[in-house]
């Protein structure tokens, strides 16, 4: 079975993928919506580190190039009812990930806005 995978006419988008060892954990509210998890920094003395910043802590890592690509899909729409009929258009691809392997270090400060 084939099945149609289209590209916009400008090209694909450039994904990240963001790779942590433990676990992220929120406490919503009931009206609150997570918009925004942290803030994603490359220092120019240290090119090859990236900072996550989560609230009060921080956390070092790196970039590191994927070995095999991943391609976005999302299902434009199917024709007909079959698995055949059903086609997907490429939304982005990624070809790198930010790996944060070590434990966060605590902010004395509150970190900025």
């Amino acid at each position: 079975m084939l099945i149609p995978i289209t590209g916009p006419p400008g090209g694909v988008a450039e994904w990240a993928l963001i790779e942590l060892q433990g676990r992220l954990k929120h406490v919503q509210g009931e009206d609150e919506l997570i918009s925004e998890i942290g803030t994603l920094l490359s220092p120019v003395a240290k090119p090859d580190c990236i900072q996550l910043t989560i609230g009060y802590h921080r956390i070092e890592g790196k970039r590191v190039s994927l070995k095999k690509p991943f391609a976005i899909l999302q299902r434009v729409g199917s024709v007909g009812e079959s698995a055949a009929d059903v086609k997907y258009e490429v939304v982005g691809v990624i070809r790198s990930k930010f790996l944060f392997k070590t434990r966060p270090t605590a902010l004395i400060s509150k970190p900025r806005a």
